[in-house]
């Protein structure tokens, strides 16, 4: 998204400082804001289109700029907002980024101040925008799998919702748990490589047939390496059909050698394939999958993944669309 593109809202109830706001903006090349008077209508406005950056004063008469950060987060949680007041206490700009808002500046303030808050409200739009459109991506990548693998359908989400569960029992933390859930929900996108007759086919498979599979793991690392917030879950991905004994794909790592995140995937990713139907069998029960993972703890499976999965199966299964 270029600098023009951006789409800016000013809500000042002083016809000065809104035209300042403009006047600002023109000069250093950013495109042309609309500019209202209370937060009544700056929040009419967002209710009726996307706005990437919103800029409001505090004290307007209708709505008051702090309840107008509140209710627009309310309605768009990625509205970069930057609020400019003539009460420029601490407090204030304490409680207002927890509110949502972006940036705080006390009035009156120095124009370069001015245009460098409105730059990180800006690269935060950019980022947000460019996050969604992978997210389309990715999206559009799943439904592209599921249409050649109709045994996949919902599979995907299936595994990332129980994997990111049995991440959290395992220790990881908030970032690390964003990072699973990724390389869990693209974990097969590298089947897309792979003939919908191999992935459908009901007989055993040839041994070339049974390569083509395994090529997988390897295909989805490559499909999203060079995307760079899905660059941190490449390794989790490529590895999640190694196993614990080394005699797993693609590179036959063994023990911790395999990342965690990768023996923590393929513990659910084996419980919700055995329990779903597949072109070659019918769906397991659960207790028949899980007396599977832990007849498999030491060979294919972490030992302590595969413990912590059956001692919490009641939380991680909870609410999953699996075949009981």
């Amino acid at each position: 998204m270029k600098i023009e593109e951006l789409k800016i809202l000013v809500a000042d109830d002083d016809p000065g400082a809104r035209e300042l706001v403009s006047a600002i903006l023109s000069a250093d090349g950013w495109p042309e804001p609309v500019l209202v008077e209370d937060g009544e209508r700056a929040l009419e406005q967002i209710r009726a289109q996307h706005w990437d950056i919103l800029v409001t004063d505090l004290d307007m008469p209708r709505m008051r700029g702090d309840d107008l950060v509140r209710n627009a987060i309310q309605e768009d949680p990625d509205l970069s907002i930057v609020v400019t007041t003539g009460d420029g206490t601490v407090q204030n700009a304490v409680d207002l980024m927890k509110s949502g808002a972006t940036d705080f500046i006390a009035k009156p303030y120095d124009v370069d101040d001015f245009i460098a808050s409105m730059q990180r409200a800006r690269m935060r739009a950019l980022n947000i925008h460019e996050v969604k459109g992978m997210r389309d991506t990715v999206e559009a990548l799943l439904v592209a799998l599921e249409s050649k693998d109709k045994y996949l359908n919902g599979h995907s989400v299936r595994v990332r919702n129980m994997a990111i569960k049995l991440g959290a029992l395992a220790g990881l933390d908030r970032g690390q748990l964003r990072i699973l859930g990724y390389a869990a929900l693209l974990h097969d996108v590298g089947k897309i490589g792979v003939h919908e007759d191999i992935l459908n086919k009901t007989d055993k498979l040839t041994d070339e047939e049974y390569k083509a599979i395994q090529r997988h793991p390897e295909i989805s690392a490559e499909i999203i390496a060079p995307v760079p917030f899905l660059n941190p879950s490449v390794n989790a991905v490529r590895h999640h059909h190694e196993r614990w004994d080394g005699r797993g794909y693609p590179d036959g790592l063994s023990g911790e050698q395999i990342p965690l995140m990768a023996r923590i995937i393929s513990v659910v990713d084996a419980f919700d394939a055995m329990t779903s139907d597949r072109s070659y069998r019918s769906a397991l029960s659960h207790e028949v999958a899980l007396q599977k993972i832990q007849s498999g703890k030491g060979e294919q499976f972490d030992p302590r993944i595969a413990d912590l999965f059956d001692h919490h199966k009641d939380e991680i299964l909870v609410r999953e669309e699996v075949t009981p």
